[in-house]
């Protein structure tokens, strides 16, 4: 297996949030296990050097001993021996060869001198059409798949991700049967209305007076913030790593250190007179980090505490609690800065909302 340990450990807490008995409509006891074992061996560098060493034991073992070709023998005969030699060749072969050679050679200097020669050639135009750099979205829609859509009304569910997609249904009375109609990407957030036990089909409101229909085991109760954290959670990605920076707009001589002085993962991101983020930064729970090459400027900065970072959604999937210094610092008037900050004569930091944080450009 050539997967680093962030991302085993990262796919198993994927795995886990849904497979867990806990949790409503995906919770398999018999698949947790599994996976929970599955990890213990992979997770543990020791037992998974143990499991690949075994691995290859018994494939080599496997092999029947008729499947392998004989061994090759050689017949060594007593007394020296030598090379042959040009000498011992008889002279008849020469000429034979001479004669081939000479014939070959005619042969491709008049092929040569029978190609018409080639038009002249103004352009040479690529072999394929020139492709433009894939767009921010497009990088995120390849990574976390589609978005969470939110339908009419007060949403009471939302779509939990499965194989297969989430297949919106409507009724086709002529010809009495449900005919699909579109899907739902997972982590949608829908007002259901009512169940039809008969058929195991969601009844949900897609205008205002306008209905459709989606399978019961694709949904779990939740309003659009549950939805969401659901959704950042299971689009988590790899934990990043202390001092990793999330983002960065431009270059320059700028220099910050930052204190981390909370038991909780902490992002500290710096926007600048416009409210986009110029600067964007982790840090482990009590960590010190050093930070070069900013651009020199003036910075308002945001800091955010909680668990479980989310790169899919740039914020904290749990608990978190974002907060903003008033007004705007040079950045040796920032250095150091800690976590709570405590700036001699300025204010306390606000609270922010969430998604207040969470954007990198002003709205």
């Amino acid at each position: 297996m050539s997967a680093s340990p962030e991302e085993v450990s990262a796919a198993y807490r994927r795995k886990a949030r849904v497979l867990h008995p806990d949790v409503p409509n995906t919770g398999n006891t018999d698949a947790f296990v599994a996976v929970k074992q599955a990890y213990d061996v992979v997770g543990n560098a020791h037992a998974r050097a143990d499991y690949d060493r075994l691995a290859r034991r018994q494939a080599v073992e496997a092999i029947e001993p008729g499947e392998l070709p004989p061994p090759r023998s050689y017949n060594i005969q007593d007394g020296p021996t030598r090379a042959p030699r040009a000498a011992d060749v008889p002279k008849a072969v020469w000429v034979v060869l001479g004669t081939v050679l000479v014939v070959g050679i005619y042969e491709v200097v008049q092929h040569l001198t029978m190609l018409p020669p080639l038009p002249p050639r103004v352009e040479i135009r690529p072999n394929a059409p020139v492709v433009a750099p894939a767009t921010a979205e497009a990088q995120r829609l390849a990574t976390y798949g589609p978005k969470p859509v939110r339908m009419p009304g007060v949403p009471n569910y939302y779509v939990v991700p499965g194989a297969g997609t989430t297949v919106i249904w409507r009724r086709d009375e002529a010809r009495n049967a449900y005919v699909s109609s579109g899907q739902l990407p997972p982590f949608s957030a829908i007002q259901a209305l009512r169940l039809f036990r008969q058929n195991g089909l969601v009844e949900f409101k897609t205008g205002d007076t306008a209905t459709a229909f989606v399978e019961a085991s694709r949904l779990a109760p939740g309003d659009l913030g549950t939805a969401r954290r659901a959704y950042c959670a299971y689009n988590a990605g790899p934990a990043p790593g202390n001092g990793e920076i999330l983002r960065q707009t431009g270059t320059g001589r700028g220099h910050l250190e930052l204190d981390n002085r909370t038991t909780q993962p902490a992002v500290v991101k710096l926007r600048d007179a416009a409210g986009t983020v110029v600067l964007s930064t982790y840090l482990a729970p009590g960590s010190h980090v050093d930070l070069d090459g900013i651009p020199e400027g003036r910075y308002r900065p945001d800091f955010a505490i909680g668990e479980l970072w989310s790169r899919a959604c740039n914020g904290f999937a749990a608990g978190m609690r974002a907060q903003r210094l008033g007004g705007l610092f040079s950045l040796d008037a920032l250095t150091p800065l800690s976590i709570p900050p405590d700036l001699p004569g300025e204010p306390a930091p606000a609270d922010i909302p969430d998604l207040a944080f969470e954007r990198d450009e002003k709205g």
